[in-house]
């Protein structure tokens, strides 16, 4: 399980670590945005420098909530909560933060309890469930 904080305007963080193609780690702090629904991960262009990642697919044309926008695909290693996950990313140029999509939610159960400072994300299956 792993904890996250609650950004000033509400926003959901959680630290997890992108892994470079040499096996490196990096924590980063990414945002749990719900309106990315298709995918798992964006970053900046400028935040893929270094890690090694191979290209998967270039200029994808995606809808955002700015409107219409291109990304190239790249497949990444990241870990959350002690796991390794080898996903496709979405790296482009106007991205403010680390954002992770809302597929995380097919594999990951999300706690949040305002009210009491309560932010986990947690692997289905890690407590029982």
């Amino acid at each position: 399980m792993i904890s996250g904080r609650f950004g000033s305007m509400g926003e959901l963080f959680f630290e997890i670590d992108l892994i470079t193609a040499e096996g490196e780690a990096s924590q980063v702090d990414a945002l749990l945005d719900t309106g990315f629904t298709t995918g798992w991960l964006a970053v900046n262009s400028q935040d893929i420098d270094g890690l090694g990642w191979l290209v998967i697919e270039r200029n994808r044309a995606m809808r955002t909530a700015q409107g219409q926008d291109v990304f190239d695909l790249y497949e990444g290693t990241v870990s959350l909560d002690g796991v390794e996950f080898r996903i496709p990313v979405h790296v482009g140029e106007e991205i403010p933060d680390v954002l992770l999509g809302l597929q995380w939610l097919g594999r990951m159960r999300l706690v949040v309890d305002a009210p009491v400072g309560v932010l986990t994300l947690e692997h289905r299956g890690s407590n029982g469930s």
